[in-house]
């Protein structure tokens, strides 16, 4: 049809051009619904993936997550039970080490013993109250180092700072009465100081520094004592402790807790190697086959799509090279052409070149009219 020239042509070429147009809607209107069925397709297969994967997530970390928990369970349990056993050796060794001290200082204790004794013979035989055999009194009035000195300082901060004290918790105003205070204090303390100073410390001096000599004695066997439980608490020797049947059960439980590890990673390698790929497997068989029927779906949509495609471009070019040189794009609508073959059928027209006339004067009249 190339080569015929269409506009002396009458409802018979008409009607052909209007079954081509009509034909070409259809192929769209088809096109558009295949394309709109691939594309709700496609969005089923991705939501039914996705169900899958997520599942498959899901279920693997659930399995592993159970797999471990019953494996540290066993472990901390095991864990629990070696913390306690060394606590108990610890404890064991602590008492042990105790007793190791007390049987290899006790001749230095009994020396305290005999020398405290002592001290409160020369106490009675020199007639000295006993409330003044103490530290802090032996400190104040007879100082011999450096800890007595600051034995001294801090009763001198303290005496400074009570009536301030007392005065502030109380709420006072009036300085004279925190003038009062400082003068009762003093008063009390020293003449409570230069009449045990004069009576006591001054009248049994030579007791009193016999009594400081022997409680130097004691205080030099007491540093012996401390530095022999020292060396003892160093001694890497446990063998006299007793202690081999808690280090046989510390070693049994620790032998059981690395073969629980040990058991925990073989159960993880063989997770991931087996029973993983199995449990992905049975998941995938629940929607393998909705999802390949979904695919199949939509591999006949494409197809069917594609026909459409391929034929409305060659229903398109064929329009185009044999009509549309003829009548003009514009005019080649499904409703121009009804208009042309009813402009023929009722005489107003021979061909199709008369009834275009008579169309466009239709059309202008029309407008004319609006």
């Amino acid at each position: 049809m190339g080569e015929v020239n269409i506009l002396n042509g009458g409802v018979e070429v008409l009607s052909e051009i209007r079954g081509s147009l009509l034909h070409l809607d259809t192929l769209k209107k088809s096109s558009a619904e295949q394309a709109q069925t691939r594309q709700t397709l496609e969005k089923e297969i991705s939501a039914k993936q996705k169900a899958m994967d997520k599942e498959i997530d899901t279920t693997v970390s659930k399995r592993i997550s159970e797999l471990e928990d019953s494996f540290d369970s066993q472990i901390d349990k095991t864990k629990s039970r070696i913390k306690e056993e060394k606590a108990r050796r610890g404890k064991t060794k602590d008492e042990k080490i105790t007793e190791r001290i007390g049987a290899e200082t006790a001749d230095q204790h009994e020396q305290i013993r005999s020398i405290k004794q002592e001290i409160k013979g020369t106490f009675t035989k020199d007639h000295i109250f006993r409330i003044f055999n103490t530290r802090y009194f032996f400190a104040l009035f007879l100082p011999s180092c450096i800890s007595d000195y600051l034995l001294i300082l801090l009763t001198v901060i303290v005496l400074a700072g009570l009536p301030f004290g007392i005065y502030w918790l109380l709420g006072l105003e009036n300085i004279w009465i925190l003038i009062a205070m400082y003068a009762g204090e003093l008063l009390l303390f020293g003449a409570s100081f230069f009449f045990i100073f004069k009576k006591v410390r001054n009248k049994h001096l030579a007791a009193l520094r016999e009594a400081t000599s022997l409680r130097e004695e004691i205080k030099e066997i007491k540093r012996g004592i401390k530095a022999k439980a020292k060396g003892i608490r160093k001694d890497r020797d446990e063998s006299g402790y007793g202690l081999e049947s808690f280090d046989q059960s510390i070693g049994e439980l620790e032998t059981t807790l690395a073969g629980i590890v040990e058991q925990k990673k073989q159960a993880l390698t063989s997770f991931e190697s087996t029973t993983k790929p199995d449990i992905i497997n049975e998941i995938r068989v629940k929607y393998v086959d909705d999802i390949e029927d979904l695919k199949k779906q939509n591999e006949e949509a494409v197809r069917v799509q594609k026909e459409a495609d391929d034929e409305i471009s060659a229903i398109t070019m064929e329009i185009s090279q044999n009509y549309e040189a003829y009548l003009g794009k514009e005019n080649l609508k499904v409703s121009v052409i009804d208009s042309l073959i009813e402009i023929i059928n009722n005489g107003s027209a021979l061909n199709v070149s008369e009834a275009l006339e008579a169309y466009k004067k239709q059309i202008e009249a029309a407008k004319a009219a609006k």
